[in-house]
């Protein structure tokens, strides 16, 4: 990983940054009239605390082409009393970022339980800062945050307590096989997965799970494992696919592990007759929604009207923007049109959404064929194998009140200690911080910018992380912090 130092001021500095190049900012401006770092011209030192906002704020105007589209933002700006009055220079500079394009997504406080006491006797210690998180406004958000890369602050779900046999007589409901949904009954469980008796009077077998699994892919040229991020991104910034690690363009493969169903017996339905029953898990139920009779957007109260039920899912979590690629490289190879399409399958309004690409987090116009829609599509267009299982390996999942399977959302307060740093600056991040916000607003292989760098904690950070680092500063005398921290850096004159 690479870190590289421009030295300058970043409103000159910003030029020597390639457009569309930078995925996470994180960086802590000077703060307003806090402290001066000795230096013509340095932000911080303006007459007034509205100045000092639109100044924040004119410089991530001048870095908005430099971001991509899934870029982030993690702003750390301090509050400030001045004249005994507590001023919302944080606020003023959410305010101004709005202006220019902009979406404040999070304020995250950091509280520093070891935060510097102070002697005032008339107020009370401020005991925080905050952490403005901010995407860029353009017209749909696409930003990469992958909160799953910090599983090692959640608490994990144990599921264990449900047992196999509680699923018996549960109502199920499948609108993913074909277009005419269905209802069923669960009949008979063995292991791993449930055998379903249909109100058309047939039976089938799915596997349970208790959430989707994410998809791996292979490069077909040079071999490497892309996950769902490293192939969505590159859809998102630049509207086709191209491995991260070699640039190839051709369409990866799944690698999906084979699942064999259990052969073990299966305990069966010991009634007669079968009777939907409301409830599967020990979910507590809301009396309140129940007795006033409101369908509500509330989990609680969905669950205390319509009880808990089975539903059949796809199994992977995977780009869709891949099928839609797929599927129009061999419309073009069969010279149709759209149109033609929709008549072949006796649509209206319905392969044309397939071909699009705005699906999943970033989108509803987007969608995937049906499996039953799949079966056709291979026959009219002569698709291979390639992509069945993604379109027709199916799950049978608890619909219920649940708390998230890769643990609980950690929020927007962060508790984070200080640390002590024996270099000449005065302010440093503390590394925990920085971490934080690396793992959730940079993907690995990503660049990082700090515009504001002091002694450098954001390159070495990312350094350790596994992303490559941009830092640029204005004052050149930190060269030897950042160097001490980072090790050797590339060094570019900015101004």
């Amino acid at each position: 990983m690479t870190v590289k130092l421009i030295i300058g001021d970043i409103r000159k500095a910003y030029k020597f940054l390639d457009n569309n190049s930078i995925d996470c900012i994180i960086t802590s401006p000077p703060y307003w009239r806090q402290r001066d770092y000795g230096v013509d011209e340095q932000i911080g030192q303006e007459e007034k605390p509205e100045q000092y906002a639109s100044e924040i704020a004119n410089v991530f105007s001048l870095l908005w082409d430099k971001l991509k589209k899934t870029a982030t933002v993690f702003l750390n700006i301090g509050y400030k009393y001045y004249r005994e009055e507590f001023l919302l220079i944080p606020e003023m500079v959410a305010f101004e970022m709005k202006k220019i394009g902009y979406v404040l997504k999070n304020k995250i406080i950091w509280y520093k339980p070891n935060a510097m006491p102070t002697p005032a006797r008339n107020r009370l210690n401020n005991t925080y800062e905050v952490i403005l998180f901010f995407v860029k406004n353009i017209g749909r958000e696409v930003y990469y945050f992958n909160l799953e890369a910090l599983a090692d602050l959640f608490t994990q779900v144990d599921d264990n307590s449900l047992k196999l046999e509680d699923l018996l007589l549960a109502r199920v409901e499948d609108s993913i096989s074909s277009r005419e949904g269905r209802t069923g009954i669960v009949k008979a469980v063995n292991s791993k997965a449930i055998k379903v008796y249909w109100n058309d009077g047939s039976e089938q077998i799915f596997e349970f799970a208790w959430e989707q699994k994410e998809a791996i892919f292979r490069c077909v040229l040079c071999n490497e494992k892309l996950n769902f991020w490293d192939i969505m991104l590159q859809y998102a910034n630049y509207e086709k696919f191209s491995c991260r690690y070699c640039g190839c363009e051709k369409l990866p493969i799944p690698e999906l592990p084979t699942v064999l169903l259990p052969a073990d017996s299966w305990i069966y339905v010991q009634k007669s007759e079968l009777i939907y029953k409301d409830r599967i898990t020990n979910a507590k139920e809301s009396k309140k929604y129940k007795k006033a009779g409101i369908l509500t957007s509330s989990p609680a109260g969905r669950l205390a009207l319509t009880g808990e039920k089975i539903v059949i899912k796809r199994k992977w979590i995977f780009p869709q923007p891949l099928i839609a690629d797929y599927l129009k490289e061999k419309i073009k190879e069969k010279g149709l049109t759209v149109n033609q399409l929709e008549k072949l399958m006796g649509y209206e309004y319905t392969a044309a959404h397939w071909l699009r690409k705005d699906f999943s987090y970033w989108g509803k116009g987007g969608s995937l064929p049906r499996p039953t829609d799949w079966l056709k599509l291979k026959t009219m267009l002569g698709l291979d194998n390639t992509y069945d299982r993604l379109i027709c390996d199916l799950v049978a999942m608890i619909s219920t009140v649940r708390r998230h399977p890769k643990g609980k959302n950690i929020g927007d307060v962060w508790e984070i200690a200080t640390e002590p740093y024996e270099g000449e600056h005065f302010s440093v991040f503390p590394k925990r911080l920085v971490e934080r916000c690396i793992k959730i607003g940079c993907p690995p292989g990503g660049v990082v910018l700090d515009p504001f760098a002091g002694s450098g904690t954001v390159g070495e950070v990312a350094k350790k992380l596994g992303r490559h680092a941009i830092l640029v500063e204005i004052n050149p005398e930190y060269k030897k912090l950042i160097e001490r921290r980072c090790g050797k850096v590339e060094t570019i004159e900015g101004n």
